[in-house]
């Protein structure tokens, strides 16, 4: 795709090539925290026995991993899909408002980091 570069158009896609790339660093580092949430205490749990807190705290962090890599994943196809409709939308002269996707992924964070403090503080 080649647009003719008059007024902003490089800028306005240079802009929606940054949104997309910074989705993926969110998406890479949720989906990491996601990992690491699960190693860290696969690794404290091999290396000491196991109380029976710790035991239950143990039965929710698989879970809560599992939901963290997925969570990454749907936001990596939520920019992706959103880099696309911008760049159509852009070719036309619009922009569209993100207003639900930012919702969504604001809600989805705080009710993971909500429920990942819960668990830690149970445990």
């Amino acid at each position: 795709l080649t647009l003719h570069n008059s007024g902003s158009v490089a800028r306005d896609h240079l802009a929606s090539e940054r949104t997309f790339l910074a989705y993926m660093r969110t998406s890479l580092a949720i989906a990491s925290s996601g990992v690491a949430l699960v190693q860290l205490f696969t690794a404290a749990g091999a290396s000491s026995k196991l109380s029976l807190g710790e035991h239950r705290l143990h039965t929710f962090v698989l879970p809560l991993g599992a939901t963290t890599v997925g969570l990454g994943l749907v936001i990596l196809f939520i920019g992706t899909v959103r880099y696309y409709s911008i760049q159509a939308a852009l070719t036309k002269g619009l922009y569209p408002a993100a207003r639900v996707t930012t919702g969504f992924v604001a809600v989805a964070l705080t009710c993971l980091v909500t429920v990942t403090f819960a668990i830690l503080l149970s445990g």
